[in-house]
Formats: C-alpha cells, sequence, structure tokens
C-alpha cells in the first residue's frame, strides 16, 4: 500500500469519527494546564463537571472537589494558630450535584450583577464535614470558609448516607457578605456622605435600655448604630466599643451584616423605635439596589 492510499484511508476514518461524534453528548474540553493552575479542570467527564465549568465561564472561580488535601486546607500567608488544623473529608461523586444545587440556589442565584460576579476566589474546593481541630480537640462544622489564600470552601454535613443543609442560612450569608466585603475593600462601594449625618462617634456607648423602657441619650440604638453580627453570621450582640463602630468603614459594614442576618420584617419590627437606625437602614438598601445586589432578599433567601 503506498503512501497516497494510506493518506486517502486517514482522511476517511476522520471524516467518518467525526460524523459520528455529532450524535453523541458534547465532550468537556480540559482547561490547558497552566503554571498558575493548581489542578487539571474540570476534573472529571460527568454531567456535573459541565456544570462546574459553565460556572467558571461565569464566574470565573475554579469549583475544585478531588485531591483537596490538608495541605492546600491550610495554606496562609502567615499561621497565627500553629495549634490549629482545618480539616475535611473528600465529596462521595454523587453527592456533588447536590452540592452544585445547594450553591445555585444559596448563592450563584443571588450574583447576577457584575460587581459580586468580580469577587470570587480562584478557587471554591467543595468539601465533606469541614471542621478545625485545635490541640487534638474537634471543633463545630464549618459551613463555610472565606479567608483561604486563594480559595473558599464550602462544606456539607453527610449522616447515614444523605446530605444535611443545617447551617445553609448561614453559608449563603458568609459567602454573599465574603463577595461585597472583597468589593468594599477594593473601592467599589462607596458610603454616602448622608449615612454619617447626625451620628455622633465620640462619646462612649450605653447599651442599658431602663426598666421604664427609656434608654441613655448614648445608647447605641438611639444614635443610630445596630447589633454586632459576627462577620460568620453565628451570632449577634450588642454594640458597646465605639472605637470598632468608628474604625474606617466599620459602621457600614455593621448595617449591612445586620440586614442580611436579619430579615426584612423583623429587622423593622426591632428598630421601628430607632429613627436614625431607620434612616441609615434606607440609606444602605439604596447604595446596594442601585448596584444590583438586594440585600433584602438574599437575608430572606428562596422562597422554595
Amino acid at each position: 500500500m503506498n503512501m497516497k492510499h494510506i493518506y486517502k484511508t486517514l482522511c476517511v476514518l476522520a471524516v467518518a469519527v467525526s460524523a459520528s461524534s455529532c450524535y453523541e453528548e458534547e465532550a468537556i474540553v480540559p482547561t490547558p494546564m497552566r503554571d498558575d493552575l493548581l489542578f487539571e479542570f474540570p476534573q472529571d467527564n460527568q454531567e456535573h463537571d459541565r456544570r462546574i465549568q459553565k460556572i467558571q465561564e461565569e464566574y470565573g472561580t475554579y469549583i475544585i472537589y478531588k485531591d483537596i488535601d490538608q495541605n492546600l486546607l491550610n495554606r496562609a500567608w502567615i499561621n497565627l494558630y500553629p495549634s490549629m488544623t482545618l480539616v475535611a473529608e473528600p465529596v462521595k461523586t454523587e453527592h456533588i450535584a447536590y452540592y452544585l444545587d445547594q450553591l445555585q440556589t444559596h448563592l450563584f442565584d443571588y450574583c447576577d450583577s457584575e460587581l459580586m460576579k468580580s469577587y470570587f476566589p480562584k478557587y471554591f474546593f467543595l468539601v465533606n464535614n469541614l471542621h478545625r481541630v485545635d490541640n487534638g480537640v474537634v471543633k463545630n462544622h464549618m459551613v463555610a470558609k472565606t479567608d483561604g489564600v486563594d480559595f473558599w470552601a464550602f462544606s456539607l454535613k453527610e449522616k447515614d448516607g444523605a446530605m444535611q443543609t443545617v447551617n445553609i442560612r448561614q453559608a449563603r450569608l458568609t459567602l454573599a457578605y465574603a463577595l461585597i466585603k472583597n468589593a468594599f475593600d477594593e473601592g467599589k462601594i462607596q458610603i454616602p456622605a448622608s449615612f454619617y449625618e447626625g451620628v455622633d462617634y465620640k462619646n462612649v456607648i450605653y447599651d442599658a435600655i431602663y426598666s421604664d423602657g427609656t434608654v441613655h441619650e448614648w445608647h447605641y440604638q438611639q444614635r443610630g448604630f445596630v447589633k454586632y453580627v459576627q462577620p460568620s453570621f453565628e451570632s449577634e450582640g450588642r454594640t458597646t466599643d465605639i472605637a470598632v463602630v468608628a474604625s474606617d468603614g466599620e459602621d457600614f459594614l455593621m448595617y449591612v451584616r445586620k440586614i442580611l442576618y436579619t430579615p426584612p420584617a423583623q429587622f423593622i419590627s426591632e428598630h421601628t423605635r430607632w429613627e436614625l437606625i431607620m434612616k441609615r437602614y434606607q440609606i444602605v438598601l439604596n447604595v446596594f439596589n442601585e448596584l444590583g445586589i438586594d440585600l433584602s432578599a438574599i437575608s430572606e433567601g428562596p422562597t422554595a
């Protein structure tokens, strides 16, 4: 068989293969390995990998669910807690679609604005039962981690073969707030001058309410300050330190966290008597509405 005949035969085979592929599901084309990528992406050729690839194309974050070892989870610029280690288990293949469903419903559905899309981390790890171990003591499950060097982590827990969605609201608030905080730190969210009108950042804070229902004129809510909600959204407490409130941007961010933490009807019910709080509440809502971000909707979560 001469070379000309071989060439014709190969051409015929190539056309046949190409034609047959038209009737098959479109294959995933892996992202070429680059020096700045730690993982091959996507990590498999399943249906959930197609969803993951589409998420990467829209939000720029690489969702990773394989090969996440302890060293990766514990990467840090400075190790402030050498006795504390982050530990997690791999997500079972049959649960990955469920993880993606939860992220879609509780995060991506609220990230239509270009501002929100711009501040996702490079990597988004999916893990099972993420928790800290401190000097051998196992700490509580962490549903989300947003302070990784170049990654966030989202974690559910498996019980009796099924995934639990305990604290899924906490995950939604923590992840959404991390996007907002990243944008704020980059100067993409501006605090209007009206937010500061009538606010006293000098005098000490009183937090007591007297038996007759009255308060001191320096009471924190009387002065327009809301309760302090932890960035992890685990709990809230009374605001007592004027130095914290007066620090750069913190008063505004406290409002963001409080609005996310407290559903709209409850927020209004709690603060109706505090005229300055209600005024500042509306100012903060308006800032984010103009950016295409509905803080109240994130707080309330999906209706179905």
